[in-house]
């Protein structure tokens, strides 16, 4: 009894480990490269918006929009810390990762998803989902800022595809779900080519990405401006 409980006590830290790495293989479809550009259309009943989202290696995201709508426009995103930067006014105006730019859609979830970074492994488990073999993930949040206290991840055991997300308030509350798509290729990296974002009442979004591009940003897109920060 007590060589089993030890066998396993010893593999604790690998399924940790484990968990790590799938996360890790999970956000390099969304974080293919340390700098990179995407082009992303945010989709939802009667109505669409085309951002440009530049990311640097820490996580850091600006979107400028392209769409006739949003032109001018542009979400600063860094660290917990979110700026809209208006077109004719000087003073960028600090708004929340979880303000929605459309639907259930937030500033956050538009810019960035980064698993690793924001959530500890709680659980790892063999769990199917629509007939596929999985891995189900059991995340917690590192960060009081982070919206979703508890992430349930479910991903494909196959090529390590995330193909299932719920976001759960602190209560264990379902807030929303995010259902993705299949990678594509671009320039010899898989990454994401949509998601899917819905809440619990029935509202919907999809976010599509296109015109991945390596590097790309331009200087001093990260700069806040009217601040030294």
């Amino acid at each position: 009894m007590r060589a089993i409980v030890l066998l396993f006590t010893a593999a604790l830290p690998l399924l940790a480990q484990s968990g790590e790495e799938i996360l890790a293989r999970v956000d390099r479809l969304r974080h293919p490269w340390p700098v990179f550009t995407v082009e992303l259309t945010v989709k939802a009943p009667r109505m669409a918006q085309r951002w440009k989202v530049s990311a640097r290696e820490n996580g850091d995201a600006r979107l400028d929009g392209l769409s006739d709508k949003e032109k001018g426009r542009a979400v600063l995103l860094r660290g917990d810390e979110m700026w809209l930067l208006l077109p004719g006014t000087k003073r960028p105006v600090k708004v929340s990762p979880q303000q929605r730019m459309m639907g259930p859609a937030a500033g956050g979830d538009v810019a960035r998803t980064r698993f690793r970074e924001d959530y500890s492994v709680r659980a790892v488990a063999e769990e199917p989902l629509d007939g596929r073999a999985c891995w189900r993930l059991e995340l917690v949040a590192k960060r009081p800022a982070i919206s979703a206290r508890q992430v349930v991840l479910w991903v494909a055991k196959e090529g390590s595809l995330p193909l299932k997300a719920e976001f759960r308030l602190a209560s264990g509350r379902l807030a929303r779900t995010a259902r993705f798509g299949p990678p594509v290729q671009a320039h010899g990296q898989p990454v994401l080519s949509r998601m899917e974002i819905e809440e619990v009442g029935g509202v919907a979004v999809e976010l599509a990405f296109g015109n991945w591009t390596r590097g790309g940003v331009a200087p001093g897109a990260f700069d806040l401006p009217g601040s030294d920060r």
